[in-house]
């Protein structure tokens, strides 16, 4: 058995749910139906992942977020503005 991460992006009344768990399957497709059974919405977008040391928190926001517009990596860098003061 192999556990699988299950990442749901969903509208919750009007706003982007997210919501991730956990799933013990024996093969992706096990886990595929199961993860289909269990969703949060009617429509969603799913990911599923074997489980792995490579994830880390914030993924499933970061995504919904840039699904929705609300691009999260174009924050700007906060050194910028000081590299320009030093040239002067």
């Amino acid at each position: 058995m192999q556990v699988w991460i299950v990442e749901y992006i969903y509208d919750d009344n009007g706003s982007v749910g997210i919501r991730t768990a956990k799933v013990t399957a024996p093969d992706y497709e096990t886990a595929r139906q199961f993860a289909l059974g269990d969703a949060p919405a009617v429509d969603f977008v799913m990911s599923l992942r074997p489980e792995s040391e490579d994830q880390f928190l914030g993924r499933p926001a970061i995504r919904a977020r840039e699904m929705t517009g609300k691009v999260a990596h174009d924050v700007p860098d906060p050194d910028e503005d000081i590299e320009d003061e030093d040239d002067v």
